[in-house]
């Protein structure tokens, strides 16, 4: 009997170790073809990932040719004047840039890109088709043949409205205004947008309120995908307003003016021999002579004037010599003010003496650099002129300078110095502007000195003392001229105020 029921076991048994086998089998299957299907996926992923990636490049690529290229230092910029002679002019509503990036191998061609892939947005943002459109052709199309350039198909340059914006109230009138260019202050705190006055036709804004413009950037790759990306970019701009041929921020502690015949201080623009200004004819207002900001300093700098040559001292003013309290705009009336300007020129500068540059707050006055020396940009020149940031004092030697010069320190000049553009004399402790006499060279565009630190290199709560010793003379005067001043100041970079992506599909 037992070996019976021991028989039917076995039979009852027979076969679990296959099907265990099966199940088991079965069971690895489903999770071979599931890891198959998930690295599937992930290649799938990185693909998309790679190819959306590779059209976000191209068309931020495409955003930063635009922004690059509306800098008038650009070698091929893109002019956003409507022939004003203002610094910067205006882009007037309706008016349209493209530079267009065919791909040549594809047989494209500057003439249809616009009609194989069309420029939808505009029309969307504005409600209406640009009024006039003109395009140049991409800078990568200069690449050698074996180094491609971006694959981005065209770039938009424009104005923006509160109707292009979508409809935003910006000065809260209640109406969407699509006819008035939209601007950026940036001497309001907050900077932000504002509608500016217009009058007859053209925008009046303030002196701190620059147009802002609109980068539209479209990229298709050969694999279908493609990026629409857009920018709204304002000039940064330095401005500093002079009131005056020299002026002296703060307190004058002393006044040594020139006693030599040759040397005048003259505010009327262009009065000197300063080389030209290509499109700039030097015939503006005529501005002070030297402008202090301490009142009582204006007798201070009148008694060191030799008294025989109170008359070399000319400008708007009626009287010679003509020394007069000026007002500064905001850039240039406090230290903090002033800090913030000479941090931002240092961003931007041909230039930083000492490079590496000294730690904030350091006063290294005590340490004299030289035209020439270590650091000095290469290639300056009247048509090439430079910004140089030199954090100490400075000796410009018997050399001649084009640009805008920044100085921490003390500076120092020669007989035979001189200087087209603008000089800051922004120190520490007292500063001092110093000359020595003899020689012919001469100092047309502005000159403005102030002390903002102390001797710790603390910044001051107010504008410190500030010197001006001239021994002997010489014929380096100082000659008002804005064509140099606006010249060293046009913008160094345009400003990202922000920064979109727009759904796009290819027609």
């Amino acid at each position: 009997m037992r070996n019976i029921s021991k028989n039917r076991r076995a039979k009852q048994e027979a076969g679990v170790a296959l099907v265990i086998a099966m199940v088991s089998l079965l069971l690895i299957t489903g999770v071979a073809l599931a890891m198959v299907m998930a690295s599937g996926m992930e290649s799938s992923l990185n693909g998309n990932y790679r190819s959306s990636s590779s059209s976000y490049y191209a068309a931020l690529a495409g955003l930063e040719e635009g922004r690059g290229r509306l800098l008038p230092t650009n070698p091929n910029p893109v002019v956003v004047t409507n022939g004003l002679t203002n610094l910067l002019g205006f882009m007037p509503v309706g008016t349209v840039k493209y530079i267009l990036n065919p791909n040549q191998a594809a047989g494209e061609s500057q003439g249809t890109i616009l009609t194989t892939y069309a420029d939808n947005e505009y029309v969307s943002e504005f409600g209406v088709a640009p009024t006039a459109t003109t395009s140049t052709g991409s800078l990568s199309a200069t690449n050698s043949s074996n180094i491609p350039g971006p694959m981005y198909k065209w770039v938009r340059i424009n104005p923006i409205t509160e109707r292009s914006l979508g409809n935003v109230d910006v000065n809260g009138d209640g109406n969407f205004d699509a006819a008035t260019p939209l601007y950026y202050d940036s001497g309001t705190i907050p900077a932000t947008l504002v509608v500016p006055p217009m009058v007859a036709g053209v925008p009046n804004p303030s002196s701190t309120a620059n147009q802002v413009f609109e980068i539209t950037a479209l990229a298709v790759l050969p694999n279908g995908s493609e990026k629409l990306m857009q920018y709204l970019v304002a000039p940064q701009t330095y401005n500093m307003n002079f009131p005056s041929a020299l002026t002296l921020g703060g307190t004058v502690g002393n006044f040594a003016g020139a006693s030599s015949n040759p040397y005048h201080v003259n505010g009327a623009d262009g009065s000197g021999s300063a080389p030209l200004v290509p499109g700039c004819t030097p015939n503006g207002a005529a501005k002070n002579a030297i402008g202090v900001t301490n009142g009582a300093s204006a007798a201070v700098v009148t008694a060191g004037i030799p008294g025989n040559r109170t008359d070399h001292y000319s400008g708007a003013g009626a009287s010679t010599p003509d020394v007069a309290a000026v007002g500064l705009n905001s850039t240039l009336s406090t230290p903090n003010s002033l800090n913030q300007l000479v941090q931002n020129i240092r961003n931007n500068a041909d230039a930083v003496i000492p490079n590496p540059p000294n730690a904030p707050n350091v006063n290294n006055s005590g340490t004299t650099y030289n035209f020439g020396g270590p650091g000095w940009p290469a290639g300056m020149s009247a048509n090439n002129p430079q910004t140089v940031y030199v954090d100490g004092s400075f000796d410009l030697g018997p050399n001649t300078g084009y640009g805008l010069l920044v100085v921490t320190g003390n500076f120092t000049y020669h007989g035979n110095s001189g200087w087209n553009g603008v000089i800051l004399v922004i120190g520490d402790g007292t500063t001092t502007f110093l000359g020595n006499g003899g020689g012919n060279g001469e100092f047309d565009g502005a000159i403005f000195a102030a002390t903002t630190r102390d001797a710790a290199g603390t910044q001051l709560a107010n504008l410190g003392t500030v010197n001006f010793d001239i021994s002997g003379g010489g014929g380096n005067g100082i000659y008002y001229n804005h064509c140099w001043v606006n010249t060293v100041q046009k913008p160094p970079t345009y400003k990202v105020l922000s920064f979109k992506e727009i759904p796009y599909t290819v027609n």
